[in-house]
């Protein structure tokens, strides 16, 4: 005769070794035993039947109403479908077509930014008083001590490897020559461009990207409202206006950092800032000027496409800003690739 099994009602994971060990010994007997059909199956109790029926598949009756429940995580698994294979080139095309459409979107984003920024210089509907203003404020007003900070001390540590090498040649004079050109040419432009990208491109891509998720760009195009105009136009004036201020700024720091190594190697501080201006060029400011303002609108124009791209929630937001950085500086520093090969070739 086959009896009900009798599993206590207070099954925890602290007694059910215990528990585990008494109907152990009630199989060992040879008896037969059937899960009652009303049980109440909890994860532990669950594992516990699993167990017994591994071991005793013979003398452990579950009625088949309970099977699927017991054992559904199994089943699930099993009844999993594989993925189809996808040919190599089926796989590659599919993958160029939607780059293709993403640097479509992309480029539409940038055109539309530009038009709507030009737009407003002669039609300021859409776009609300002092935004421009607030903006320029957070994206350069508050950079001004990171920017200062970063391109000292980049500033400070190049000139200290080049003095040291010009050492060995009797050259150190040229230390101001050297700071001068590198921090005006390349890395004054490039170092505020990934500082900005890294501080205010993922915040603009996590701002966007929320206002997507929480439907708010959906409700301004129901007020009637241009989404783009309305959130880029302001940040692209202020990006414009501060971004060649901060360029400036990180030359001078740059410079900076060159001339108390050059103090360090009794270079006169007279003779330093004479070289300095001597080496300058206002085609260098030139061309630094502009090189700082393409790589804004990239880093805005990257941002607010991440950030427009957002489906999903929170982590999707997150995702996105984190791929808003990496795209922006990988841009920054392939246009500045550019720049330099049209520029000093």
């Amino acid at each position: 005769m086959t009896e009900k099994l009798n599993i206590p009602s207070d099954l925890t994971i602290e007694n059910s070794s215990r528990v585990y060990t008494g109907i152990s010994s009630l199989f060992a007997k040879g008896d037969s035993f059937e899960v009652d059909s009303a049980i109440s199956l909890n994860s532990i109790t669950k594992a516990l039947i699993r167990e017994l029926y591994e071991n005793y598949p013979e003398q452990l009756i579950i009625p088949e109403e309970l099977k699927k429940e017991i054992f559904y995580q199994k089943d699930e698994d099993a009844e999993k479908p594989e993925k189809p294979h996808i040919p190599f080139l089926e796989g590659l095309g599919d993958k160029i077509l939607k780059l293709r459409d993403l640097i479509f979107f992309f480029f539409v984003i940038m055109v539309d930014m530009i038009f709507y920024s030009l737009e407003s210089i002669f039609n300021r509907k859409f776009i609300l008083k002092n935004d421009t203003t607030k903006n320029a404020y957070y994206i350069g007003y508050l950079a001004v001590p990171i920017v200062f900070l970063l391109a000292f001390l980049i500033g400070f540590t190049i000139a200290l490897q080049a003095a040291i090498q010009l050492a060995k040649m009797g050259g150190q004079s040229m230390l101001a020559i050297m700071s001068t050109m590198i921090m005006t040419k390349e890395l004054g432009p490039l170092i505020t461009a990934i500082i900005i990208a890294g501080r205010t491109g993922s915040s603009i891509a996590a701002e966007i990207g929320t206002m997507v998720v929480m439907e708010e760009v959906d409700a301004l195009k129901t007020m009637g409202v241009k989404p783009l105009k309305f959130l880029l136009v302001p940040k692209f004036w202020a990006f414009t206006t501060v971004m060649p201020v901060l360029t400036l700024i990180a030359d001078i720091a740059g410079i900076v950092g060159g001339f108390l190594i050059a103090s360090v190697y009794s270079i006169p501080p007279k003779s330093f800032w004479i070289d300095v201006i001597e080496s300058i060029k206002m085609s260098d400011i030139f061309w630094g000027t502009i090189k700082s303002i393409s790589f804004a609108w990239v880093i805005l124009a990257v941002g607010s496409f991440k950030g427009l791209n957002v489906r999903g929630g929170a982590d999707a937001v997150g995702r996105a800003t984190t791929e808003s950085v990496v795209v922006s500086i990988f841009m920054v520093v392939a246009i500045d690739a550019i720049f330099s090969l049209f520029l000093y070739t």
